[in-house]
């Protein structure tokens, strides 16, 4: 005798629970490389803090003769307009512009200072380039302040330099009328990272 209600294939709704395991499956794989991506992106900007803090530290080891005059304050470097005086040659797009000859250590801070936090905006082909090292953060900005320590029957002085920078987190972006807005995470609130190192020189 032969059964009528034999099943062949697959219901319908088996067909559903499979597709919906399968979207859950590629929600969840799309989410993992979109954080991995961030995170990326992440570790490159801090990457680059750090190289742009030891930049600095460097240019300071190199002038330490006038080296209260790199301290900020702890406030952030200003980038408007230039230094009095242009203490390292450059490329402008269109010719080399020669170093003044007549700098002394603290124009050299000063000069330090702008150009890594500035940078000198030059223009080739019409194209506005990046010559600064915190150009390649966004929304980058530079601060430094220093404690000296005075060592007796010592010439000289111990200072410890701490390097601060800060900028713009991924989720920063500006609004119609240019100013900066910040996703609210709940865990980052102002979408701001900042890197804090200090140097004992």
């Amino acid at each position: 005798m032969r059964r009528l209600n034999s099943q062949h294939g697959f219901s319908f709704i088996e067909i559903l629970v499979t597709l919906g395991i399968t979207i859950i499956g590629l929600v969840g794989l799309a989410s993992l490389q979109l954080q991995t991506s961030r995170a990326v992106h992440d570790t490159g900007n801090r990457s680059h803090a750090v190289w742009l803090a030891e930049d600095l530290v460097n240019r300071i080891r190199a002038n330490r003769i006038s080296i209260e005059s790199y301290d900020t304050d702890g406030g952030n470097v200003a980038c408007g307009g230039t230094p009095n005086k242009i203490c390292g040659s450059y490329h402008n797009g269109n010719d080399v512009v020669n170093a003044d000859p007549t700098c002394n250590g603290d124009e050299l801070a000063v000069f330090d200072l702008w150009e890594v936090a500035c940078g000198y905006n030059a223009q080739i082909s019409d194209t506005l380039v990046r010559s600064a090292g915190a150009d390649y953060l966004p929304g980058a900005n530079v601060a430094v302040s220093m404690e000296v320590t005075d060592i007796p029957d010592n010439e000289v002085d111990e200072y410890s330099v701490t390097i601060t920078i800060g900028w713009d987190g991924r989720t920063s972006g500006q609004n119609l009328q240019g100013d900066t807005i910040y996703a609210d995470t709940g865990d980052i609130v102002n979408g701001r990272s900042t890197l804090t190192l200090t140097y004992n020189l």
